[in-house]
C-alpha cells in the first residue's frame, strides 16, 4: 500500500459521507409523502412533474451517486483495512477512522480520548509501519 492509496481512500470516504448527507437531507425534506405513486404514462414535452415524482427522481439520482461513491471506496478500504489490521490498537483505529470512515481529527481524538499531539505521533508511527511493509 502506498501513501497515494491512503489519500484516494480518504477522498472516497469523504465523498461517500457527503453523498450520504445529501441523501439524508433530501429524505428529511420530504414532509408527508405517504401517498406518492408513479403514473404509468410518460410526461410529454414541457409538462411539469408532480412534486412527488420530482422527489422520487431526485432521490433515485442521489442514491445512484451514493452507490457510485461507495463502489470506489470499497476496494480501497479493503486494502487499507488489511494493512491497518496488523497495527496495535490506537494506531489501527486512528488510520481506519480517518482514512476509511472519513472522520475529522477533532471527532477521532474525542472518540479515542487523545489530544492532537498524541494522535499525530501515533499516525506517524502507523504510516511508517504501513509504508515500510509495502
Amino acid at each position: 500500500m502506498t501513501l497515494e492509496t491512503l489519500k484516494q481512500c480518504r477522498k472516497a470516504a469523504v465523498d461517500v459521507r457527503k453523498a450520504a448527507n445529501r441523501l439524508a437531507e433530501h429524505r428529511a425534506s420530504a414532509g408527508n409523502i405517504g401517498g406518492m405513486r408513479y403514473g404509468d404514462t410518460p410526461h410529454g414535452r414541457g409538462e411539469p412533474l408532480a412534486p412527488q415524482e420530482a422527489y422520487m427522481e431526485k432521490l433515485e439520482q442521489l442514491q445512484e451517486d451514493w452507490f457510485q461513491c461507495d463502489e470506489v471506496l470499497v476496494p480501497l478500504a479493503r486494502e487499507v483495512m488489511r494493512s491497518a489490521s496488523r497495527l496495535p490498537y490506537p494506531q489501527n483505529r486512528l488510520i481506519e477512522d480517518y482514512y476509511i470512515m472519513g472522520d475529522d481529527w477533532s471527532t477521532i481524538n474525542e472518540l479515542h480520548g487523545l489530544n492532537r499531539q498524541q494522535s499525530r505521533y501515533q499516525v506517524r508511527k502507523a504510516l511508517e509501519k504501513i509504508l515500510e511493509r509495502a
